[in-house]
């Protein structure tokens, strides 16, 4: 049985492309703040800009690669058309706009 999700494909392009613009900027974020200078701080200064720095560039990244899937989990769906279950029109509703997170879902024969 193939599952179909009610939204209109410029709705899934669009969230497609905000995920993608998310992935960069935090890409960016992450290595701007993984190469920033601590010279000439003193060092407990050091120590204390280190223990922010590093927790949040790998916190950072995470949030990247995370947002970088759901475009991707979106560009699959394209390719497919169809989804094989429920459950991945669920996982791909999740990723659109607020404005779709109710958008139909319906099994058809």
């Amino acid at each position: 049985m193939a599952v179909t999700l009610d939204v209109p494909f410029e709705v899934l392009r669009t969230a497609k492309i905000k995920w993608d613009e998310a992935a960069d900027e935090l890409d960016g974020n992450w290595r701007r703040l993984h190469k920033s200078s601590i010279a000439g701080f003193s060092a407990e200064v050091t120590a204390a800009v280190e223990a922010f720095r590093e927790p949040w560039v790998d916190e950072i990244k995470v949030a990247g690669e995370r947002a970088q899937a759901h475009s991707d989990e979106i560009v699959l769906f394209g390719q497919r058309v169809w989804l094989a279950d429920a459950d991945q029109a669920e996982r791909v509703r999740a990723l659109l706009p607020w404005a779709h997170s109710d958008a139909g879902i319906a099994g058809q024969p």
